[in-house]
């Protein structure tokens, strides 16, 4: 029982962050209609900046706010400079635009720095909190509360603020919104904006437990994927859901199986779902005049 409970409440920490991983990839998809591949590459950037700045003396809470903001602006400059200017070809060259784009900042990264893993601090690890038989350190309660917090922030203003609906409408029917005269571009570069954000809040929690390398933020990614897929690539509160359900499913197998079937289970966990829910858990049929 002890190892079910375990399991179980770890699953939920790191279900969180994969969550987040996904939240950046729904927020882009929301507003543009497809999905950007470039989000660890983002969030290495940022990282590797923080990282200068901790070594220099800078303090962790200072550093953190400085990978968000740098995160910010690296999307920011990708999708107004780059992806949303190659929309007008269609959003499936948006999207390959953005696997050129990753896989020239990796190879920046690898020419100009040294690619070999290197540690990055934590918020801390003194213990914080007990539950039940687990004892969560400083480093996971903080990121629990903040990642409760953004999906609840982003729920409420994707669904209630002008600016969230606006962007939603950009995608919904981009003639009706350009009628009406809402800016699509500025509100697709302001989606970029929000998901380098996310990109530099995930690097902070996935870099002290994968180190930071030009890649290994990416190795989350391959979750936030899946947590888009499971949930919907168009609901918030989806990629919360099936983040969760993804951490602890992955917990449970790697708990009472074997680790080396936890991506093979959570593809198939997928799988399944999208024989019966082919737009996720919480995502919505599209529909079409005819």
């Amino acid at each position: 029982m002890e190892l079910f409970e375990t399991s179980v409440i770890l699953g939920v920490t790191i279900g969180l962050v994969y969550a987040l991983s996904g939240a950046g990839l729904v927020v882009i998809y929301r507003t543009s209609g497809y999905a950007s591949f470039t989000q660890g590459d983002i969030a290495a950037v940022s990282l590797y900046v923080g990282l200068f700045a901790y070594q220099s003396g800078l303090p962790y809470p200072v550093m953190a706010v400085l990978v968000v903001a740098v995160g910010a602006l690296v999307g920011g400059l990708i999708g107004g400079f780059i992806v949303v200017p190659l929309e007008r070809y269609g959003p499936l060259t948006a999207a390959l635009a953005t696997i050129g784009v990753g896989l020239a900042i990796q190879g920046t990264e690898n020419i100009v720095l040294n690619p070999d893993p290197v540690a990055f601090p934590s918020a801390g690890d003194d213990p914080a909190l007990t539950i039940g038989p687990v004892t969560l350190s400083v480093a996971n309660v903080v990121q629990a509360v903040i990642c409760i917090a953004l999906f609840a922030v982003l729920g409420l203003a994707f669904r209630f603020s002008r600016t969230g609906i606006a962007m939603r409408a950009a995608n919904d029917n981009p003639a009706a919104a350009g009628h009406v005269g809402l800016p699509g571009k500025r509100l697709k570069v302001i989606s970029w904006v929000l998901a380098g954000g996310l990109a530099g809040i995930t690097g902070l929690f996935v870099a002290p437990l994968y180190s930071l390398s030009p890649t290994s933020v990416n190795a989350i990614l391959v979750f936030g994927f899946a947590t888009v897929v499971l949930g919907g690539f168009e609901s918030i509160t989806g990629a919360l859901v099936a983040g969760v359900i993804i951490g602890v499913a992955s917990n449970l197998v790697a708990a009472y199986l074997d680790p080396q079937l936890v991506t093979f289970g959570v593809y198939a966990l997928v799988l399944c779902v999208l024989l019966f829910r082919p737009y996720g858990l919480l995502g919505r049929r599209p529909l079409v005049r005819v």
